[in-house]
Parts: structure tokens; sequence; C-alpha cells
């Protein structure tokens, strides 16, 4: 006969790409003409994550939802 609130979970995930410039060799040799080589900068992807969890008789979602911090109950 005990009554419990409903369990609550707000979770968020968004892609983060970072993708750094190439670099550019120039290579010269005396007995060829000057070229140039092109190595492709890197391409760096991360997921993170934030997920809240906890009761819904002592959350107020106003606030969580408007912050961007990490709580935890």
């Amino acid at each position: 006969g005990v009554m419990c609130p409903e369990p609550f979970a707000l979770t968020s995930n968004e892609t983060c790409v970072v993708k750094y410039p190439d670099t550019i060799v120039d290579i010269v040799e005396p007995d060829s003409p000057p070229y140039s080589v092109i190595y492709p900068g890197p391409t760096l992807t991360t997921f993170p994550q934030q997920t809240i969890v906890g009761s819904t008789a002592l959350l107020d979602t106003r606030n969580l939802l408007g912050s961007r911090g990490s709580h935890g109950f």
C-alpha cells in the first residue's frame, strides 16, 4: 500500500564533429620538378551525453531543461 512516485529520465546526445585543416608538404628535389603532397586533416567525432535520472516527486523540470550542466539525483 505504499505509493511511490514515477521514475523520471531525461537524456540528450549531440554529435560534435571537428575537422582539422589539411597539411601541405612541398617536395623539392634537384633532379625533378617540385610537387606538393597533401595529407588530409583528421576528423574527430565525439558523442557527448547528458543523463538526468530521478523521481518526479523531487524534480522541477523547468529548471533542469533550461540548464546544460551535470545533474544527479
